[in-house]
């Protein structure tokens, strides 16, 4: 049976799934021209009936989408509920970045909350990034280091190192519509290749996806899932339920980040 740290960190990973090598191979064999399984269609359509012409169906890497941008927003939300330890850690992180100003910002707050014992642990941590110097905000107070060339260049070529793609399987083509004040292609999609890649089942799979008609990136994304290592009513079976939420907001608009006024000058990262 596969341990509480298992089933956790396996639904952690279905948002964060690593490389397009993963995302294509997810479904096994797959019908031709449609990777991630199963063939495209048109919402109430049959196999084969895809949504505008020639469109592709996949968004570009995150990485790839976020990088075509001068400016943006975006939020993700990870919820996930563990039956075993009967606790849910709700992870919501904001990335913004604005080209023109050289700056961007990462904020992550972790929640975990207990049905026993009500909140366990909760943990807020800031980066702010100008140019050059770098503040970590963290319990009210940080710190700003001047970081050199060759460590900047390094942590850039790094963030090209890990493509990163979320999961997605046999997409079908719902509507266009505008998110975020962008023209898109929406989707609808399922998750069926998990029960064949280890001991857990798939309960419920429900997935939506937004894709920018100029440029392919991923605007919103949002997965429910239900895992289980047993029937339903199996005292040992363990269960996982998760959401997975991303949105993209203020998409190429002036984004202002600046130092909070308590991070302190600190000695700069030696060559």
């Amino acid at each position: 049976m596969m341990s509480r740290k298992g089933i956790v960190g396996f639904g952690l990973l279905v948002m964060i799934v690593g490389s397009a090598c993963g995302l294509s191979g997810l479904g096994g064999a797959t019908d031709e021209g449609t990777p991630g399984g199963g063939a495209a269609t048109a919402a109430g359509g049959s196999p084969g009936t895809p949504g505008p012409s020639e469109a592709p169906m996949l968004p570009v890497s995150i990485n790839e989408g976020l990088a075509s941008l001068d400016s943006y927003r975006m939020t993700y939300i990870n919820d996930i509920y563990d039956s075993l330890a009967q606790e849910r850690t709700v992870t919501t992180s904001v990335v913004a970045s604005d080209r023109d100003s050289d700056a961007s910002y990462n904020r992550t707050e972790t929640l975990v909350t207990s049905d026993v014992d009500g909140v366990v642990s909760e943990d807020v941590e800031e980066q702010f990034a100008i140019g050059n110097q770098v503040c970590v905000f963290s319990e009210g107070a940080g710190e700003i280091t001047t970081i050199n060339a060759t460590a900047r260049a390094m942590t850039d070529l790094m963030s090209q190192v890990v493509v990163i793609q979320p999961l997605i399987e046999n997409p079908v083509f719902v509507a266009e519509d505008v998110v975020s004040g962008v023209p898109v292609r929406t989707y609808t999609f399922e998750v069926r290749s998990i029960d064949a890649a280890s001991d857990v089942e798939v309960v419920r799979s429900d997935g939506s996806y937004a894709i920018a008609v100029d440029g392919d990136y991923l605007l919103r994304y949002r997965l429910d899932l239900e895992l289980r290592t047993g029937a339903e009513g199996d005292p040992e079976a363990e269960s996982s339920v998760s959401s997975f939420d991303l949105l993209l907001e203020e998409i190429n608009q002036p984004v202002e980040i600046t130092f909070p006024e308590t991070c302190q000058l600190a000695d700069s990262i030696e060559e």
